[in-house]
């Protein structure tokens, strides 16, 4: 007996269609020059089994409008970009994170050694504290939409 294939986020991220636009988002600007034989080896390097699969794919990127044929490119629209807003932010973040503890071990040596001034503590706070309100803004921004009655469902169910 066959099982069902396993759906959810994770294994829609590495579906070919999602890999399929990322190629293209990852491209400098977006966009991938429009050449002939472009769309072939895009198929061959993402391991499509077939060209039909393929086209379904791209036809289905076209009509949802997440990318567009525009002056001799490929490139991603803003709907198509919204679609990796959340790994765009989780790794902007990582980054920043990374950045802060470089600066905090920095700024630890520095104090020890009195090469920066204590009231200077009260600055890069204040900078942590604007980093961690900006992490927030954007967290709410990806945050999946419920509507009101959803909201009054999950109440209910507590």
């Amino acid at each position: 007996m066959a099982t069902a294939k396993t759906r959810g986020i994770s294994s829609d991220i590495q579906s070919p269609r999602t890999r399929l636009l990322y190629l293209i988002y990852s491209a400098p600007n977006s966009r991938i020059k429009a050449a002939p034989g472009t769309k072939s080896n895009i198929a061959h390097v993402l391991g499509y089994k077939s060209d039909g699969h393929f086209h379904y794919d791209w036809n289905y990127l076209l009509g949802a409008n997440m990318i567009e044929e525009k002056a001799g490119y490929y490139q991603v629209t803003d709907t198509g970009k919204k679609e990796f807003a959340l790994y765009s932010t989780q790794s902007m973040n990582n980054w920043i994170m990374i950045v802060i503890g470089i600066a905090i071990v920095v700024f630890t040596v520095g104090l020890r050694f009195e090469f920066v001034p204590v009231e200077s503590a009260f600055a890069f706070g204040a900078i942590l504290i604007l980093v961690g309100a900006n992490f927030l803004l954007v967290g709410k921004k990806t945050k999946p939409k419920l509507s009101e009655e959803a909201k009054a469902l999950i109440k209910e169910l507590k």
